[in-house]
């Protein structure tokens, strides 16, 4: 295969990003960052609703909705340049598929109405039309008690967001939940690949699995447009 987009899913502190920009260089592509406190306007307000340091004013869906826009525009974008190419890789850290996970977990901790999540499930769903699958589903599988060991350990090493110092381990498992089922969903309609990442890993180590991934994409014998338009089944 000569291009395509690769996105990376999962939890919060599972080492999405190191794994990602590793996965780009190895393939001589781009990274697409996930957007953070300094992208995100909504952000810092929506850890403080979150947290109940301030009266619930509608933050999550804001900063849900914010979120939203920005993944799509970036997923679009990535396809738009990778199909005028004709090749290149993109790796996007979380992408448009996994916003959907955090958006549930609002309505389950009560952060969204039903009216709220019924218009975000509405934009969602008419952006979706708009997008092709990637190429591979990377999921990256560890357990909600070593996503909060290992945000705490971020925070002790001011490597951290300070904002996300009150994510609780019950907000973790939801999530994990959500993201499991996402990877279920996706399971046919791209290649999906669920790592299992509970383990500390080094550079090296990572690099292994980059190196590995990458072989198999590069071996794979179909160009991007067959892919994106299911000539070998994969696609649509």
């Amino acid at each position: 295969m000569n291009g395509g987009l690769i996105i990376v899913e999962g939890n919060i502190g599972a080492g999405k990003s190191t794994f990602a920009k590793m996965l780009a260089k190895r393939l001589k592509g781009e990274y697409y960052a996930e957007p953070n406190e300094n992208t995100n306007p909504y952000l810092a307000d929506y850890y403080s609703e979150f947290a109940g340091k301030i009266p619930k004013q509608g933050y999550a869906f804001k900063m849900q909705m914010h979120l939203l826009s920005r993944r799509y525009r970036a997923q679009k974008h990535a396809q738009c340049k990778i199909r005028d190419m004709g090749r290149g890789f993109v790796v996007m850290d979380r992408s448009y598929y996994g916003d959907v996970c955090f958006a549930n977990v609002q309505l389950q901790i009560g952060l969204f109405d039903t009216r709220d999540y019924e218009t975000y499930l509405c934009h969602h769903a008419d952006m979706k039309v708009q997008l092709e699958p990637p190429v591979m589903a990377i999921f990256l599988e560890t357990s909600p008690e070593t996503n909060r060991a290992r945000i705490s350990k971020r925070m002790s090493e001011n490597a951290g967001r300070k904002i996300e110092s009150d994510i609780d381990l019950g907000y973790l498992q939801k999530l994990d939940r959500e993201i499991r089922k996402l990877a279920q969903s996706m399971d046919g309609k791209t290649i999906v690949k669920r790592l299992e990442w509970d383990d500390d890993r080094g550079p090296a180590q990572i690099q292994e699995k980059c190196n590995e991934l990458a072989v198999e994409l590069e071996l794979k014998e179909q160009s991007v447009y067959d892919f994106w338009t299911g000539t070998d089944g994969i696609g649509r």
